[in-house]
């Protein structure tokens, strides 16, 4: 059981650490909008959307942690079976969603280089370029590393019902 508990409160405290790097990022975008430098607005229009994204998603994660954390431990305690139709189902969901959005983040920070390649000598794409680059890697390693604690998590329930 407090593999359940660990995993949830994981997803909670990556998620904290999203929206802190959100509010630095939009923070940012807000400073990099009011400076004359193009290359610093270009990077806002990339931080500004993404990090407003990131930090509703994060939000969602920690509030709904307290009720994934009861609903899965009762599921463990008083209805087993649960944990392999709907826990794992759940699950098999989620870790097929990584592969989906970690090549969206693989697409952006490759956008991204090819724009800085090709339009190097103009100040607002070499921004976006740079914002598109830093975003999609960032937020590469912050899935990758859900996606290894959920890894975790599921052979966790896998185990669970032999």
């Amino acid at each position: 059981m407090d593999s359940i508990v660990q995993y949830f409160n994981g997803e909670k405290l990556q998620c904290i650490i999203g929206v802190v790097i959100s509010i630095v990022c939009i923070g940012s975008s807000v400073y990099f909008l009011q400076v004359q430098s193009v290359q610093l607005k270009g990077i806002a229009s990339t931080f500004l959307p993404i990090s407003i994204f990131l930090m509703i998603v994060c939000v969602g994660v920690i509030v709904r942690t307290p009720t994934d954390i009861e609903r899965v431990t009762n599921f463990y305690n008083t209805q087993p079976a649960k944990i392999q139709t709907e826990e794992i189902t759940r699950m098999e969901k989620v870790m097929k969603s990584f592969k989906v959005i970690k090549t969206v983040e693989i697409g952006l920070f490759l956008v991204g280089v090819a724009l800085m390649v090709i339009f190097w000598h103009k100040d607002l794409v070499r921004g976006i370029a740079a914002g598109l680059i830093i975003q999609g890697l960032v937020m590469y390693l912050f899935d990758h590393f859900a996606e290894l604690r959920g890894q975790v998590y599921m052979d966790f329930l896998k185990s669970y019902g032999l």
